[in-house]
């Protein structure tokens, strides 16, 4: 059995949500304060037992309309769906759900679902009491101050209708393990009295034998032979401490606690998992040299806790350890933000570690959630649920998955491009796709010269250089035609690139022309060029925008000497040419098309980019405001911020 989705009805940002997963691995992403924890926290209610489940006012959803609040009051529901995997038979977890199914054919299907509302009896009371509020702020303080404390929580088994509770014995065979962003791996190793390291400790005792068939012999030979050689050590401590035991007696005397001729005794036996308690962990360099864990590094620290987590799982899925009362039949591993205090190559191994859990099985189903593009890159596109925040605070599901259900070939190339780089485009507040360096490098800084920049930060826009014109593969993921894409602002800027080729000529092949030449002798040439007909295709689409140079421009180098002809800023280092520009821009009827043309000669691309961005951040302020940003990159820029 796997979780296979979740609907959230009125909690937090989640007006109504249905979110699919998969077996094994699944990897939450979106912007803090996007929803990813409020998920966490939804199979929270429903699978950890004994997990606190009253919430508060402010734990509804504020996006339901206010006469609609005046009608009903505020509730939640959190449905988890429990699917059967294939070929799984008569399983401990297909057992434990069979008396909760909301299908059997093909596959078992069960659900849960808690329930947190206002008693009926309640609810007139209410009614008369918000009758009069004036915002949804006053009614939820309504709700805080007069009846929160009066609402009640149900967790139900199947379809809600039915009203079948679901048994608090069921619930306790699920082994939900969360690990909360805010950790404090010390203290959960080590510390109360259940404490994580001696459970797991506990479990591995005598590990060696677990395939022996007199395992249960020596196991208690084993014991035996400990008893009688702590007790020998037991006899010597007690003589050590008579003498002093005198002592002890006659401050228990003075303070009357000892009466009719009492004694105080010492006495006792040591048992294995005493002992076990007292142990440290030790983390070794290999060369002799050991720290306790407790000065260990916090990212070590996190995966030692996390596999100890594991560990523990493991053994309370065994009968012969935990009984056949306590054992868990359906694991699951949660874990908010694991990229804390790794760093990258970490990251990546850390999620093959998961991975490899999975499949060993020491753990059914494995929820991560995270902000990190570096972890991010390293997921596969089928692993990925994308959150975001809407401008009207509610949160929207988006599933790569489904976006490319149909286009294999896309995926793949998606995903070997996210594999090779960061995974900034799906962390985005807004998308600009360039074909190149150069446009990565330098539009930030127009967003700077445009007076943007404020802005540009605000809404986490990322330039992403995807080092050609395969737009058509990424746009997929955020197509607004898509119910299941990313419908976020994008804008795609492209070089117009103008080209002919001679006509009735065999063979003949387009090749560059200058803006000047396009169009200029159609009885002998055929002109085309890159981005009308994409600019076209999208005038109209909701999201998504191309921008390009008009008939007058080719590139953006040749649009910036077009816009900025006299401007010496445009003489970086590596230019060549740098003293005939020099004269051609200096001179009384300086021709910008003649500058333009013999600067995109000129430039070295990525390195000329990088030299122009600082020179133009070195200037003084007068100086930068008289640099012309290109008219199709400032529209660009205004797409995306809009």
């Amino acid at each position: 059995m796997y979780i296979s989705r979740i609907i959230i009805d009125g909690f937090r940002g989640f007006k109504h949500s249905e979110i699919e997963f998969q077996e094994g691995l699944n990897v939450i992403i979106g912007h803090n304060n996007g929803g990813k924890s409020t998920i966490m926290d939804a199979l929270r209610l429903v699978l950890e037992y004994g997990s606190q489940k009253n919430l508060s006012a402010w734990d509804f959803c504020q996006k339901e309309d206010q006469q609609g609040l005046k009608d009903n009051p505020p509730s939640v529901k959190v449905s988890v769906f429990i699917k059967e995997q294939k070929e799984e038979g008569m399983s401990d977890d297909v057992a434990l759900f069979t008396n909760y199914a909301v299908q059997t054919s093909p596959l078992l299907e069960s659900c849960l679902t808690y329930v947190y509302g206002l008693p009926q009896t309640e609810v007139d009371k209410y009614k008369k009491d918000v009758a009069d509020v004036t915002d949804k702020y006053s009614l939820f303080k309504v709700v805080e101050d007069k009846y929160i404390r009066k609402y009640t929580h149900t967790i139900y088994g199947g379809p809600v209708s039915a009203q079948n509770q679901a048994q608090g014995e069921d619930l306790k065979k699920i082994d939900f393990e969360f690990v909360n962003a805010l950790r404090n791996v010390e203290d959960e190793i080590y510390g109360g009295r259940a404490a994580l390291l001696k459970d797991v400790l506990r479990y591995f005792l005598d590990y060696d034998l677990n395939e022996d068939k007199d395992r249960e012999d020596k196991v208690a030979e084993r014991h035996q032979t400990f008893m009688t050689d702590t007790h020998d050590v037991i006899e010597k401590l007690v003589k050590r401490i008579n003498a002093g035991k005198d002592n002890i007696v006659e401050y228990a005397n003075r303070t009357g606690a000892l009466f009719s001729n009492n004694k105080l005794n010492l006495e006792g036996d040591v048992t294995e998992g005493d002992l076990l308690a007292v142990l440290d962990l030790l983390v070794g360099d290999g060369k002799g040299e050991k720290l306790p864990v407790a000065l260990n590094g916090l990212g070590y620290n996190n995966l030692i806790y996390i596999s100890l987590l594991l560990a523990k799982m493991q053994s309370n899925a065994k009968v012969d350890f935990m009984g056949s009362s306590n054992v868990k039949a359906f694991s699951v591993l949660a874990i908010e933000e694991p990229e804390a205090h790794l760093h990258p190559q970490m990251q990546y191994q850390f999620l093959e570690f998961l991975r490899n859990n999975i499949v060993d099985k020491h753990v059914k189903q494995v929820f991560v959630t995270s902000h990190s593009p570096s972890l991010v890159a390293s997921v596969k596109l089928d692993e990925l649920c994308c959150l975001h925040r809407l401008e009207d605070g509610a949160v929207k599901v988006y599933s790569p998955k489904k976006v490319f259900a149909k286009d294999e070939p896309a995926k793949k190339f998606i995903q070997r491009y996210l594999d090779a780089t960061r995974a900034d485009m799906l962390f985005a507040g807004g998308v600009i796709f360039v074909e190149g360096i150069a446009e990565q490098v330098l539009l930030p800084v127009f967003a700077r010269l445009l007076g943007m920049y404020d802005k540009w930060l605000k809404k986490h826009i990322v330039v992403i250089n995807i080092g050609g014109r395969y737009f058509d593969n990424f746009l997929k993921i955020y197509d607004s035609t898509n119910p299941d894409a990313l419908t976020l602002k994008v804008a795609c800027i492209t070089d117009r690139d103008p080209v002919r080729k001679e006509k009735g000529k065999a063979n003949a092949r387009f090749e560059s022309c200058t803006p000047s030449e396009y169009n200029a002798d159609t009885a002998k040439y055929e002109y085309s060029n890159n981005s009308e007909s994409l600019v076209k295709k999208y005038e109209a689409h909701k999201n998504i925008r191309y921008f390009s140079q008009n008939e007058d421009g080719c590139t953006l180098e040749y649009e910036i000497a077009l816009n900025n002809p006299t401007n010496k800023v445009l003489r970086v280092p590596s230019l060549r040419n740098t003293d005939e520009l020099k004269k051609m821009m200096e001179a009384e009827n300086a021709d910008k098309v003649s500058i333009a043309s013999r600067y995109l000669e000129s430039v070295s691309k990525g390195v000329n980019a990088l030299e122009l961005s600082n020179a133009i951040m070195d200037l003084p302020e007068a100086e930068r405001e008289k640099f012309n940003v290109p008219p199709y990159i400032k529209k660009a820029i205004e797409w995306a911020l809009s």
